[in-house]
């Protein structure tokens, strides 16, 4: 009994579980989501059904390529489906920090045209959905906000960090399109399940919930999403299939020839 009660002291003496407060404690958190394990790469599949407030639905076909480059990741994602959208793309090459700005480009095949997307077209909608061109970003800028931690809860039977970010300047609430925005971040993966977003003016905006939540290749992953545009009633509802974490991705995968190319099955 000495023995196993040492042996138990030893463990304790080594192992602190995380503290957190305040500042310091929000931007740590927030470092760990954008640090976890996401795959080195991953193809998924993803149908997109964006619903009015009358309840009129139209859907959407989608595939996505992405590769990480250490701290940076490029993805690109296509449209498959209806014909009126067919081979839009868009690319995307996310730099971790803020001493490069990220690079963006939409193809529109029906004007043979890419739209580059500067640092303030980045709160615009994206194909008339609920999702801004940020939004699509794995993890925001962190850097471009003031991260506070102000508390922990359970959300749907997990319990959960609850973190703000407030945009630092005046300038980038208004690229961005919020005044602030709140995560909710499972603390046994470090993965937000929930995001609320305030307008510029600071009224409610936008809520982001991701759910079926499930281990694929050991990389946790969000089988469905959903962002409701509470002030207008109309939501965006992704669900994704066919994941393949690890394959290998080519470089050219994430080419400007790639973008007006179109996706081609193999």
């Amino acid at each position: 009994m000495k023995v196993i009660g040492l042996l138990i002291l030893s463990a304790t003496m080594f192992f602190v579980a995380p503290v957190y407060s305040g500042e310091s404690g929000g931007l740590e958190i927030m470092q760990q989501v954008d640090a976890r394990d996401d795959g080195d790469d991953l193809i998924q599949k993803m149908k997109q059904r964006l619903i009015d407030r009358r309840g009129n639905v139209r859907e959407r076909e989608m595939i996505s390529f992405r590769k990480d480059y250490a701290k940076d990741s490029k993805s690109i994602t296509y449209f498959l489906a209806p014909s009126n959208v067919r081979d839009t793309a868009l690319l995307t090459w996310d730099y971790d920090g803020i001493a490069k700005d990220d690079d963006q480009w939409l193809y529109l095949p029906a004007l043979k045209k890419v739209r580059r997307i500067s640092s303030s077209d980045r709160g615009d909608y994206f194909m008339g959905t609920d999702f801004t061109f940020e939004d699509i970003k794995q993890t925001p800028e962190l850097e471009d906000y003031n991260w506070t931690l102000i508390g922990s809860e359970v959300l749907d039977g997990h319990n959960v960090w609850v973190v703000e970010g407030e945009p630092k300047t005046d300038g980038l609430k208004k690229n961005l399109g919020y005044s602030n925005a709140r995560y909710y971040i499972r603390k046994d993966i470090n993965m937000y399940i929930r995001v609320d977003f305030w307008d510029r003016k600071g009224k409610e905006l936008k809520r982001l919930v991701s759910e079926e939540i499930k281990q694929i290749d050991g990389v946790w992953t969000a089988m469905r999403g959903t962002m409701t545009n509470i002030q207008s009633g109309h939501r965006t509802e992704l669900s994704f299939s066919e994941h393949r974490y690890n394959t290998g991705l080519t470089d050219r995968t994430f080419s400007e020839r790639m973008l007006k190319r179109g996706y081609r099955a193999k």
